[in-house]
């Protein structure tokens, strides 16, 4: 019985709580597209490349689904400021580039490697 007491005392004061703390909602929809790539080298099999970009907790997150070697990343925002630069990074597939509290609306990204070059358009939206 006092187990039970115990118990019910115990996940009205530490469970149900944690449980309905409230989710905070990002305030903008993210799009990510590549715009364009270009070739530098002909290869036996395609190269597809993809991007992902979430807002959380007032950070931009990029994340790369495709591999590269000796890639510079740029990210620049609608100003051509220019936001990240990382030279001579390899890309491996999820890896995150971070933009702490974005400002723009649209942010450009450009990957220079020996084998492609791509460019990227990220915009974000106000729900």
């Amino acid at each position: 019985m006092k187990t039970k007491v115990l118990f019910i005392l115990l996940s009205i004061l530490f469970i149900i709580p944690v449980n309905a703390m409230p989710h905070k909602r990002p305030r903008h929809k993210v799009n990510a597209k590549i715009i364009s790539s270009s070739y530098k080298v002909n290869t036996r099999s395609p190269l597809f490349f993809n991007l992902t970009a979430d807002e959380t907790n007032d950070n931009l997150t990029i994340t790369f689904q495709f591999p590269l070697e000796e890639a510079d990343i740029t990210v620049t925002d609608k100003d051509r400021n220019i936001v990240v630069s990382e030279m001579d990074t390899s890309i491996y597939e999820g890896k995150i580039v971070n933009i702490h509290v974005p400002e723009s609306d649209i942010y450009t990204i450009e990957i220079t490697s020996p084998t492609v070059d791509i460019i990227a358009e990220i915009t974000l939206n106000e729900i």
